[in-house]
């Protein structure tokens, strides 16, 4: 699929998006009081990577775009709230939360029972890991241990970071060697690497991996199933229930009236979604 073609049906579906708002009034009829603190500011900031198309990126003009985008925009406007993105390393979210520089984060972040004790979640979506390698690449893999020896990108503090880790544990144990993990700050910057022959094979997520296979084609492919399908959650600080309260009400009222479904359609997420 041609850049132009994904933009152009990105477009038809965001014309049916505009006509389901049209017809049921979302925006407009489906109020959730917003927590004082935030009412008070009319502003919500979100903290996110902002480099993982479809979910969230940065067009030509630099403004946000994608489904977490759109959908943590739609979530703010239920409850009467304007938007502020603050734009993070992966790694960097989950303290930037605790810090009090953001409100929420409104990321493709795995809720991981480890998570769970440090933070709040509400889920949103769902995705799983992928392998991806160069079109002409004659790579075989079923799991990360068959990567054994290769030079493989991740990005920095991602699930697939640890698996991979996990999956070097195993091959040092077994004496066979250990996958040389290339350790990046974005998933832009592994499929740059992977692009350019740095690396032979990349981690990634499925949404990135269908993004990025299927907007390049004939430079990218994907190897082997997808695996460790997880659920992902917007993260709030632990113990603010007003806001858990606030984006459920909000995230179920989306759901609810199709605004939810559309936004999935428009942005290709179909199976990623809840």
């Amino acid at each position: 699929m041609t850049l132009l073609a994904f933009h152009g049906r990105r477009a038809a579906f965001a014309l049916g998006l505009m006509g389901a708002l049209v017809a049921t009034g979302a925006s407009a009829q489906t109020k959730v009081a917003a927590p004082p603190a935030l009412a008070s500011k009319g502003t919500i900031t979100y903290c996110a990577t902002l480099d993982n198309p479809p979910r969230a990126n940065y067009d030509m003009s630099q403004k946000p775009i994608g489904f977490e985008v759109e959908l943590g925009t739609e979530i703010a406007a239920r409850m009467g709230l304007k938007v502020n993105w603050v734009q993070l390393k992966f790694v960097g979210l989950i303290p930037a939360l605790q810090a009090q520089q953001c409100d929420a984060l409104m990321q493709e972040l795995f809720i991981r029972p480890e998570r769970l004790e440090i933070i709040d979640m509400v889920p949103f979506s769902r995705t799983g890991q992928r392998i991806v390698t160069a079109k002409n690449s004659p790579l075989k893999a079923t799991s990360l241990e068959d990567l054994s020896g290769k030079k493989m990108a991740v990005p920095n503090g991602t699930t697939i970071h640890n698996l991979a880790n996990e999956a070097n544990e195993k091959l040092k144990a077994a004496g066979k060697p250990e996958i040389n993990l290339v350790v990046l700050p974005t998933t832009t910057e592994t499929f740059h690497q992977l692009a350019t022959g740095q690396i032979e094979v990349l981690g990634t997520t499925t949404t990135a991996a269908s993004y990025y296979v299927g907007l390049k084609p004939d430079e990218f492919r994907v190897v082997g199933e997808p695996f460790g399908l997880i659920l992902t959650g917007i993260g709030i600080r632990k113990g603010d229930t007003a806001l858990v309260d606030a984006i459920t009400k909000s995230l179920e009222s989306i759901k609810a009236d199709g605004t939810y479904k559309a936004l999935v359609e428009k942005w290709s997420m179909q199976g990623s979604e809840l």
